[in-house]
């Protein structure tokens, strides 16, 4: 049955670039094939104006935070602004309401600190970046040293590179393997 996902990318200033360009990337390449099935993508910001992130690449959101609830995918990158970013109520309430509306909610990298001060990572396995994720369960999570972690309507990943992981997991989740093994060949990614 053809679906468009609706998904949001969330940027805040001080993201880690690759935490969310790998991500768009896997996903929009569903779009390449098929014009039926696939993924459309906003950026939306935690702020209305362009945002700077972690090493200068400068991005002007589509949207600002709203209601999150209205896509299908979000996503949540780290970086050295999420210490910031995990003090956002306006950000931490969507995210919890779109997990508590059965959203497939999703991060990368630190994004997972986000995700658990919003407090949906509690008593579920999740993933992060090496060096933190021990710091996990400071918030009721329980640690898993893997690439990926798929908790119900969650999806967690490990450090920067592991956005393309990620992707791919959003991919076959929604999709079915077959289509994230095409995808993977496509962006030429070997796992």
């Amino acid at each position: 049955m053809p679906k468009v996902y609706e998904t949001a990318i969330i940027v805040f200033p001080r993201a880690e670039e690759l935490d969310f360009t790998g991500v768009w990337q896997v996903l929009g390449t569903t779009q390449h094939l098929s014009k039926e099935t696939y993924f459309k993508l906003e950026t939306v910001g935690t702020i209305k104006r362009p945002i700077r992130c972690a090493h200068g690449l400068t991005v002007l959101p589509d949207k600002t935070l709203n209601n999150l609830s209205k896509y299908d995918v979000i996503v949540i990158p780290g970086g050295p602004g999420t210490s910031e970013a995990m003090k956002n109520e306006v950000l931490l309430g969507q995210i919890k309401q779109a997990y508590k509306t059965g959203k497939l909610v999703c991060s990368v990298c630190t994004g997972a600190f986000i995700l658990a001060n919003a407090g949906i990572l509690r008593g579920k396995e999740a993933t992060t970046y090496h060096t933190e994720i021990d710091k996990l369960s400071n918030f009721g999570a329980i640690p898993v040293k893997e690439r990926v972690v798929v908790q119900d309507n969650l999806i967690t990943g490990a450090g920067v590179s592991a956005s393309l992981d990620v992707g791919l997991k959003i991919v076959e989740k929604l999709l079915g393997a077959e289509s994230a093994a095409k995808v993977a060949e496509w962006i030429e990614y070997r796992q």
